[in-house]
């Protein structure tokens, strides 16, 4: 749903203005309302990574508890609800995970290796998803601190100083899929790895 609107954004050239007088205006939709748009929807794809992440970890918790209770030292049903097991995860704040090795570390331990999806994500989807993270954290606070460390992703991996997101989201990139060459916005490649990460946790 995301990722279709985006793809209109970007190819979008005018946009409609609420019409006055009965008289249709259209305007050119700027590259930088587009930037706009594409650091929003970092929020928005994030959050929904999240919700997603949760939601499987409680499945898989609700099926099988019993490396949790290994883990935590204590004894559980066989059968917990999923409203306890969304409890056990979260406890008196939230589920958090700073990266995708955070993610499989939690899993590890909290998961039995029958019943742990986040193992298979592959280190390709997790690099672009722990990038997209720096970027949704920079942009969730303008910190001195997430700016570094997005200066220095940008800085380690594409060889580049300080730009703002929306800009280095929307750069043109050459991709192979499935042995075919083509091109599109690096934004593609972060959603492209989310959805890739999803297929691989689906597989299990």
């Amino acid at each position: 749903e995301y990722t279709n609107l985006l793809v209109k954004v970007i190819e979008a050239r005018e946009v409609s203005v609420a019409p006055e007088k009965g008289t249709e205006i259209l305007t050119a939709l700027l590259r930088s309302e587009k930037r706009l748009v594409h650091e929003a929807f970092v929020l928005k794809i994030y959050v929904a990574w999240e919700v997603l992440v949760e939601d499987v970890f409680v499945e898989c918790l609700y099926r099988d508890p019993s490396e949790y209770a290994k883990h935590k030292g204590i004894s559980l049903p066989r059968r917990l609800t999923r409203g306890i097991c969304r409890g056990l995860i979260s406890g008196l704040g939230y589920f958090d995970f700073k990266d995708v090795s955070g993610l499989k570390g939690i899993a590890k331990r909290a998961l039995t290796a029958a019943c742990n999806p986040f193992a298979r994500i592959s280190s390709s989807s997790a690099d672009k998803i722990d990038e997209f993270y720096i970027i949704r954290n920079y942009l969730s606070h303008y910190s001195d601190t997430s700016r570094q460390a997005l200066t220095r992703m940008y800085r380690n991996r594409y060889g580049s100083t300080f730009r703002e997101p929306g800009d280095f989201l929307l750069d043109t990139v050459e991709f192979v899929e499935f042995g075919e060459h083509g091109e599109h916005t690096r934004f593609a490649n972060y959603t492209n790895a989310f959805i890739k990460a999803a297929d691989e946790m689906a597989s299990f």
